[in-house]
């Protein structure tokens, strides 16, 4: 199952408005019940770890 980040939290994965808040660092929407928690910073530094994975800078 693959998660659709444009319907879905991108922490608890629940259905969420077109117009919901988005995560300031990732641009992603979030949940008023996953807003400023812990579990949403979390999520951030799983997403941004994953982000490099397979990837070389190529400016070395």
């Amino acid at each position: 199952m693959s998660l659709d980040f444009t319907t879905k939290c991108f922490v608890c994965e629940e259905p969420v408005a077109n117009d919901c808040l988005r995560n300031s660092e990732i641009n992603l929407p979030v949940c008023d019940k996953c807003r400023n928690t812990d579990e949403e910073i979390q999520a951030v530094k799983k997403l941004q770890e994953g982000m490099a994975d397979g990837f070389v800078c190529g400016c070395i």
